[in-house]
Formats: structure tokens, C-alpha cells, sequence
């Protein structure tokens, strides 16, 4: 079979998409968002979406603050990498809008990444840290 295969950002399915003509494109088979093959942003998430949210597949959760200084400087970070990898999702979790989530996962430190793999915590990151941390720590707990 050819083709990539692209997670999508709202629900987590692995979407196999084949080379598409020009003005096509492709849209989640099971939720019908639209896939972008370059990528995408990080989903936002909540109390009440988180644990569906990371149910299936590889994705990395950033617990964040508006208030946190190194939390915006890793914003980027995240961004860029939803934006160029379709093999993991990335999320965003507003530790102050979503205390119940943020507790469960007892978050002391903020920014912290947090790796699932199929719903499973894999691994933790803390702080701003650079890409290259990242995308070894992504080797590392989802490859």
C-alpha cells in the first residue's frame, strides 16, 4: 500500500492517505476533520476530553500556564513539531483552567511533557528544553 499515514489532530486515528491530486484533500475517517500531510497544531485539551484524547496512539501532552515564562518559550517548540511530524500527536493542557487533570498526573512543574503511548504514561520531560531534547525523548518513550 502507498501512501503516508496521518494521525489526526482531533481524535488520534491513524488515517492512511495516498498521494491526493491537486485541490483534494483528505479527512479523517472516523471524525472527518481535515488532515494536512505537512501537519498541524497541537490540540487543546480539557478535564473532560483528556483521557479520550490520549487513548490511541502516540501523543505528547504539554501541561502549560499562560502565566509561565518558559511555558511560552516552548510554545514554539511544540507548534514546529505538530507542524512537521504526522507520527505523534501533540496536545496542550491549561494546568489552571483543568485542575482535576493537571492533579492526576500530579504536575508540580510547569512546562512538563508528558509522553502516552495508547493512553499509558511513557515518560516525562520538565522545563523548557531545546528540539533536540524533545525529539529524543520522543525516540525514546513513543519510538
Amino acid at each position: 500500500m502507498d501512501g503516508q499515514v496521518i494521525r489526526c489532530p482531533a481524535c488520534g486515528q491513524a488515517n492512511r492517505v495516498p498521494e491526493l491530486g491537486s485541490g483534494k484533500h483528505a479527512v479523517c475517517g472516523k471524525c472527518k476533520t481535515p488532515l494536512d500531510a505537512a501537519g498541524g497544531h497541537p490540540v487543546e485539551l480539557t478535564d473532560a476530553d483528556f483521557a479520550s484524547a490520549i487513548a490511541s496512539g502516540a501523543t505528547v501532552v504539554d501541561f502549560w500556564a499562560a502565566w509561565c515564562g518558559p511555558c511560552r518559550m516552548i510554545a514554539p517548540v511544540i507548534e514546529e513539531l505538530a507542524a512537521t511530524r504526522s507520527d505523534v500527536r501533540f496536545a496542550k493542557l491549561n494546568v489552571d483552567q483543568n485542575p482535576r487533570t493537571s492533579a492526576a498526573f500530579n504536575v508540580q512543574s510547569i512546562p512538563l511533557l508528558v509522553f502516552f503511548r495508547d493512553g499509558v504514561e511513557a515518560g516525562r520531560l520538565v522545563g523548557a528544553v531545546p528540539k533536540p531534547q524533545i525529539e529524543a525523548a520522543i525516540r525514546r518513550y513513543l519510538g
